[in-house]
């Protein structure tokens, strides 16, 4: 998963009004299309044919901590918010990440293989629509696609530099400049996430976090 600021492949967003009347095949080909940048006809087809829309609940979790990736889900439509987190030595759930942009990956892994497994669970904050797809389709279009293979790479390559944004953020900035750099971020789900999972994302106690929103709104009104 990554937060970011644009969606995958800087697209234009796909006009949903337009989606009505079409069956779930055409739906899903506009997607990996228009969303995922993948061109190539045959890969679209296949991509397509071995993926399914769903529309789920929230609090509903797609992957657990250290399963095996069989189906690699994306975000479908705007909207929805998806969180990542894992375990902590002390039993708690340390948030990574969120998700809210129509093709973001919503699966921790860093590379594309036969043996991928998640090292996040994640969990749907609100009702979302989802994109699924067969993990082994993906992986062997992967390697027969370019246009696949560049969609997998982009999604690498998001999720190793947000990777390092928040690493440095978490070890460098001050809680000020934490919350600012989660706002920056997340524009669009300050408001529609619980001031607890944004505390954790943060790395700080809510106790802390509410001193830090008091000083925020002193400084930006």
């Amino acid at each position: 998963m990554t937060g970011n600021k644009s969606m995958v492949n800087g697209k234009p967003k796909i006009n949903q009004d337009a989606m009505e009347g079409l069956n779930e095949t055409q739906e899903l080909k506009i997607f990996y299309q228009r969303i995922m940048g993948i061109r190539e006809e045959t890969a679209v087809q296949e991509l397509a044919e071995h993926s399914e829309l769903l529309k789920l609940k929230a609090k509903t979790i797609l992957l657990k901590e250290n399963d095996k990736v069989d189906r690699i889900h994306f975000l479908y439509k705007a909207g929805g918010i998806v969180k990542a987190y894992y375990d902590t030595r002390k039993g708690k759930k340390q948030i990574h990440c969120f998700a809210y942009l129509p093709g973001e990956p919503l699966v921790g892994i860093m590379n594309i293989d036969k043996n991928m497994t998640s090292f996040v669970t994640t969990e749907l904050v609100t009702d979302c629509e989802i994109v699924s797809a067969s993990a082994d389709d993906i992986y062997r279009l992967s390697r027969e696609s370019v246009d696949v293979a560049l969609a997998c790479t982009r999604m690498q390559g998001i999720s190793s530099i947000r990777e390092f944004e928040y690493e440095k953020m978490i070890l460098s900035y001050n809680p000020l400049k934490r919350y600012e750099y989660f706002v920056e971020t997340y524009p669009e789900i300050v408001d529609k996430v619980s001031k607890k999972e944004i505390a954790s994302y943060l790395n700080m106690t809510p106790e802390s976090l509410s001193r830090v929103l008091k000083k925020y709104k002193e400084l930006h009104g």
